[in-house]
C-alpha cells in the first residue's frame, strides 16, 4: 500500500523532493542566520513540511547542516572542474579561481557555508578541515602531472592561504574583484609551486 503513486510521482520521488525542499531551506536559513540559527522547525516552517518528513531524511540538525556543506563544497568544486582543462598551468588555475570567486560572489549563501561560518560546530569544523585537504590532494596531483614535483605540503600551504584570502575577502576587508583576487592568487600559487 505505501508503494503507490501520489499525484503521478512515487514513494521515492515525493521523498527525494521532501529532502532537497529541507536541503534548499536549510541553505536559505544557514545563510541568513548562521549555523546556529538553524533549527528543525524553522527548516521544517521555510519547507513547508513537517518534522516527521524532516526525520525521514535526516537523524537531527547536525545531519542536515553536514548535507548542506556537502551539498555546496560539491557545487562548488563542480564549478571549478568545469573549467576546461587546456592551457598553461596559471591559465587554468586562474580560471578555475576566477569560476570559484564568481560563484561565491553571485550566491553569498553559499559563501557562508563554505568559508565564514562554521567556527564553533566541530562537525562542521571537521567536515571543512577534510575538504581543504581533499582540494590540496587534488591540487597537487594536477600539479604534480604537470611539473613532476612531490607537492601536498605546499598544496596544503596554497589552499589554506587561498582560503584565508577569500574568507577575507567575502568579510568585506580586502577590496578587489575577483577577477584581481584571482589573479593576486594565481600568481602566489605558481609561485609556490615553481610554476613558469
Amino acid at each position: 500500500m505505501g508503494t503507490r503513486a501520489y499525484r503521478g510521482r512515487s514513494p521515492e520521488e515525493r521523498t527525494t523532493e521532501r529532502r532537497e525542499r529541507l536541503l534548499a531551506a536549510g541553505l536559505d536559513l544557514w545563510g541568513e542566520l548562521g549555523w546556529s540559527g538553524v533549527t528543525v522547525r524553522g527548516v521544517c516552517a521555510r519547507a513547508g513540511l513537517t518534522d516527521r518528513y524532516f526525520y525521514e531524511s535526516y537523524a537531527d540538525r547536525d545531519a542536515l547542516l553536514l548535507a548542506v556543506f556537502d551539498q555546496v563544497r560539491d557545487g562548488l568544486a563542480a564549478v571549478m572542474l568545469a573549467v576546461p582543462w587546456r592551457g598553461e598551468p596559471r591559465q587554468i588555475m586562474h580560471a578555475m579561481l576566477t569560476a570559484l570567486l564568481t560563484a561565491l560572489r553571485d550566491d553569498p549563501r553559499k559563501a557562508t557555508v563554505a568559508f565564514t561560518d562554521p567556527a564553533g560546530s566541530p562537525a562542521l569544523e571537521s567536515r571543512r578541515h577534510d575538504a581543504l585537504i581533499d582540494l590540496a590532494d587534488t591540487l597537487a596531483v594536477q600539479v604534480a602531472a604537470a611539473t613532476a614535483q612531490q607537492t601536498r605540503v605546499e598544496a596544503l600551504y596554497c589552499v589554506g592561504g587561498v582560503g584565508a584570502l577569500i574568507s577575507t575577502w567575502l568579510a568585506g576587508r580586502l577590496d578587489s574583484t575577483a577577477e584581481a583576487l584571482a589573479d593576486r592568487c594565481t600568481e602566489l600559487i605558481a609561485r609556490s609551486f615553481a610554476v613558469p
